[in-house]
């Protein structure tokens, strides 16, 4: 089996997948090899529905994200997605870079940005950076930072993780700090685990929990969170293949959401 490190610009555990910003697992493989790099691209086609209760409609998301992985090791993805929430459809395009530091490529850097045309539930502009450090046994730690800019205020997000591989098994811890003038600081928490067989398929379940701010018609405002998650991804062929999610999620008092997402991956 080929070891592979999973760089990935961490989003908040209530995100919908993948939203405006797709969670990291799920998203076309955006890796860094241990060893020698093949230049690929592999594009992802799929959508995502979500069954909302306490009388709020349905959630949908329709996503198309393109990502080319370089011989130096760099990435460069994005992702074009119409996100519909609570009767609103919001258009959304990101578009990020991935960047190995040093000859020994064990410091690496993320840089992503996103926009919203229409933002009335996503945010109006989101920028994402984090720095991971690959250290030995299997060990990766990493800090991030996220501000989103929403119509009415404005986000302000650390992320703070570590992780480990252990044969075909990865463990990962992350830790939440959000902070929304006015109405304090969110703190959450998320732990996830991968199984890995063959080269490139993947099994994961995860399990976040805390406090998180939420867009909704209303506003931002912060509520109580509990989220657990499945993800999956399987290469039928060397350039066909499946990534899949289901998750339920409880935004405190105000609704539980459950779903899926499903993907089409092509790579050359």
């Amino acid at each position: 089996m080929v070891t592979v490190i999973w760089v990935s610009a961490q989003t908040q555990p209530g995100e919908p997948r993948p939203g405006a910003t797709p969670d990291p697992e799920d998203r076309s493989a955006k890796t860094v090899p241990a060893k020698k790099i093949d230049p690929e691209t592999v594009v992802e086609l799929g959508a995502a529905y979500e069954f909302v209760n306490n009388g709020n409609p349905n959630w949908q998301t329709y996503y198309f994200s393109v990502n080319h992985k370089f011989s130096t090791g760099q990435v460069l993805y994005g992702t074009a997605s119409a996100v519909k929430r609570f009767q609103t459809t919001d258009p959304n395009l990101m578009v990020g870079f991935v960047q190995p530091l040093g000859e020994s490529k064990r410091w690496i850097a993320t840089f992503e940005a996103a926009t919203s045309p229409n933002h009335q539930i996503l945010p109006i502009t989101s920028f994402f950076g984090q720095v991971e450090r690959v250290f030995s046994k299997g060990w990766i730690g990493r800090a991030a930072l996220r501000n989103s800019r929403y119509q009415t205020d404005t986000v302000n997000m650390g992320i703070f993780g570590a992780e480990r591989y252990f044969k075909a098994y990865r463990g990962a811890y992350s830790l939440y700090v959000a902070h929304l003038n006015g109405k304090g600081t969110a703190l959450s928490h998320a732990l996830q685990g991968n199984y890995y067989y063959g080269e490139r398929n993947r099994l994961g379940a995860g399990f976040a929990f805390g406090q998180e701010i939420e867009s909704v018609p209303a506003g931002l405002i912060r509520t109580n969170v509990l989220d657990f998650s499945f993800t999956g991804q399987h290469w039928m062929t060397k350039q066909w293949g499946l990534s899949y999610v289901a998750v339920w999620h409880r935004q405190g008092d105000l609704y539980t959401r459950s779903g899926g997402q499903v993907g089409l991956l092509l790579r050359f």
